[in-house]
């Protein structure tokens, strides 16, 4: 049996700015509140994740996550309201796309 299968992203300007991957990196920093914790989950190097992060500011041309730095125990990382506007708008649309295909 076939099935129809698409790959959805962002773009800004014709920069891809969040995909798949990079949304699920997203939302597990929002579950997670780190990270590390995040990149553990999803299998990938902190280094990783950062660089990740760093190109999704780039392109959309601010900060998605605010990372406060803690003493005992670490500090809490979140997205920012720009970075929840952004996943927001991914998921939104990668559903829209989900129901066309099905």
């Amino acid at each position: 049996m076939t099935k129809l299968r698409a790959k959805v992203w962002l773009e800004k300007d014709g920069v891809p700015v969040l995909g798949g991957g990079r949304a699920e990196l997203l939302e597990t920093i929002d579950e997670e509140g780190s990270i590390r914790k995040a990149a553990e989950k999803l299998g990938m190097s902190y280094r990783h994740a950062w660089e990740i992060i760093k190109k999704i500011n780039r392109a959309w041309g601010e900060e998605v996550v605010h990372s406060n730095r803690g003493g005992r125990g670490g500090g809490k990382t979140m997205l920012t309201e720009g970075g929840r506007a952004l996943l927001k708008e991914y998921n939104k649309k990668a559903a829209a796309l989900l129901r066309v295909l099905k």
